[in-house]
């Protein structure tokens, strides 16, 4: 990293040298110029990245420098040194979005330590620049992605609105544009993303769920057949299309292979954790089947993220199960966050009415029936940070002493929890209410997702969620947006110094709140509160 000292005083600038200990700090190389004109030269000659700067100097003072370095350097942080405490330099410096003023004789340690903070400053922004450009093919694929005919079609077949025949699979999938052989057999491996390891914007985020589709088509299907589609539930699933001869090429070895790369290649470059649920080979007319089985799976799967599942490895029933089939709970789970109540106790009670039809059904069913009811109940209450105790406190819900026994029994504690769990998510005060008023709270402080998290008992992932679909906003963007708010109320409506309101609301860096407040009103503080008509006494 580099460094311009500029001072029209020699001793001023040997001075800072010699006294400075410029490699501990990590400095590259120290520049020194004399004048305007001088230091104009350097900039042309290479990357100044730290201007040390007088601001009284002959021809052309350090504020008409710092103009010329905002225009053709912008990337340049500049600290000034002057020996008088005039109000007007200060006021322009601060203007011109300087990183800071200090007062000569300067104290070589303080001027070391405003130095690295500078040098920290240009290294979160090249770091964020960086990220955003390794970022660029997919914001540049996704402004340019549509939706597909073909992916109308997987959407469509995986959510059971299209019904294909066991002998019209390729001439029914050739009319949406997808090109199956006669014989395939397709594999689904389902992608569940359970966690981002930092805070993305909203924007970031859908456009890194892109990503993981994309790197799904580059390293799950690679240079074999197959698609990669987003599902009715958000779902990602791998296809790959396996005629007789490549199923046989492509052992479960290599697919296992492939799928913990692509783990792997996830965490480190696109910052999630994400699981591979992967299926077992089957017909087009199946495959909506063996979706349900994989997101089964997925709902029941308790171990941690970063993990290969595969179906063929889980336990079967025996060949004669003395039960008859019981409901799918996780889709249950799904109608019931989604607010859905009422559909699902129509669910609850044609489920109830078909057992009572089975001559199989005893009292182990309904056990079982029970016993998959109430896991999810407590998952998805889990899931929102409640427990099943608070859950009877806050709706008086009465306690169960002992399981249903009878059929009305069963359909009578089912309507009960559903119509209670529902409330408590939907009709009370929601989590994210509570977390405004929290921020709202908590302006001045450094609020992370992470405190939000344990504030309201939820887990960071999850809570980002559940927050963005709320309001639309990603955690990050609604506190720029809420202290930028207070910042401009304050500043059009009081006399307060400008440098204080930043401070009020956690910024101690001025040229960081200056940037972040054009960022959203596109004017800085001071033109803000000019046009405002309200005069800053002190900046």
């Amino acid at each position: 990293m580099n460094v311009l000292i500029v001072d029209d005083e020699m001793y001023a600038v040997l001075g800072m040298k010699d006294a400075i200990d410029w490699e501990g700090l990590g400095v590259t190389a120290v520049f020194e110029a004399y004048n305007m004109k001088e230091a104009i030269r350097h900039f042309e000659a290479q990357t100044i990245h730290i201007m040390v700067c007088d601001i009284e100097m002959p021809k052309g003072t350090g504020l008409d420098l710092l103009e010329w370095v905002n225009e053709h350097s912008p990337d340049t942080e500049t600290i000034f040194l002057t020996a008088h405490g005039d109000f007007r330099f200060m006021q322009r410096a601060i203007q011109l979005s300087s990183f800071d003023y200090m007062m000569k004789p300067v104290e070589f340690p303080a001027l070391a330590a405003t130095i690295k903070r500078a040098m920290q400053t240009v290294e979160e922004r090249q770091a964020e620049r960086i990220r955003n450009e390794s970022y660029k093919p997919y914001y540049d694929l996704w402004n340019r992605k549509k939706m597909l005919l073909s992916e109308r079609f997987w959407y469509d077949l995986l959510a059971q609105r299209i019904v294909i025949s066991p002998t019209a699979g390729a001439a029914a999938a050739a009319e949406y544009g997808v090109q199956l052989r006669e014989g395939d057999r397709l594999l689904p491996i389902l992608v569940s993303v359970e966690n981002w390891m930092r805070e993305l914007s909203t924007r970031d985020e859908e456009v890194m769920e892109y990503a993981v589709r994309q790197s799904a088509l580059e390293m799950l299907i690679a240079d074999a057949r197959g698609d990669v589609v987003q599902t009715k539930q958000g779902v990602t699933i791998a296809l790959l299309f396996l005629s007789p001869e490549e199923a046989e090429l492509l052992s479960p070895n290599r697919i296992g292979s492939a799928c913990q790369d692509y783990i792997a290649a996830c965490r480190q470059y696109l910052n999630c954790q994400l699981s591979c649920y992967i299926g077992e080979p089957a017909a087009l007319h199946e495959l909506a089947d063996m979706y349900k089985a994989l997101l089964a799976m997925e709902f029941n799967n308790l171990s941690e993220a970063n993990q290969l599942n595969w179906l063929s490895e889980q336990p079967h029933e025996p060949a004669h199960s003395p039960l008859p089939q019981l409901p799918d709970f996780s889709v249950w789970s799904q109608l019931l966050e989604l607010g859905k109540a009422d559909e699902l106790v129509r669910e609850l009670r044609g489920s109830l009415r078909e057992l009572a039809a089975d001559r199989r059904f005893g009292a182990n069913a309904l056990q079982a029936y029970y016993q998959g009811f109430q896991q999810m109940i407590h998952y998805l209450l889990q899931k929102k940070g409640l427990s099943a105790s608070q859950l009877q406190r806050e709706d008086s819900l009465a306690q169960v002493a002992s399981p249903p026994r009878t059929l009305e029994q069963m359909e009578k504690y089912g309507a009960e929890w559903i119509g209670a769990v529902h409330r408590i998510l939907y009709q009370n005060e929601s989590v994210v209410q509570r977390l405004r008023a929290y921020i709202a709270d908590h302006l001045s402080e450094n609020v992370t997702r992470e405190m939000l998290a344990e504030y309201v008992h939820l887990n960071p992932a999850y809570l980002s969620r559940l927050f963005k679909k709320e309001t639309g906003m990603s955690i990050t963007d609604y506190l720029l947006s809420e202290r930028m708010r207070m910042a401009k109320e304050l500043i059009s409506r009081s006399a307060l110094p400008i440098s204080e309101i930043a401070r009020t609301l956690g910024y101690n860096n001025f040229s960081y709140f200056s940037r972040m407040f054009r960022k959203v009103y596109n004017a800085n503080p001071q033109q803000f509160r000019k046009q405002a008509g309200c005069t800053d006494v002190m900046t």
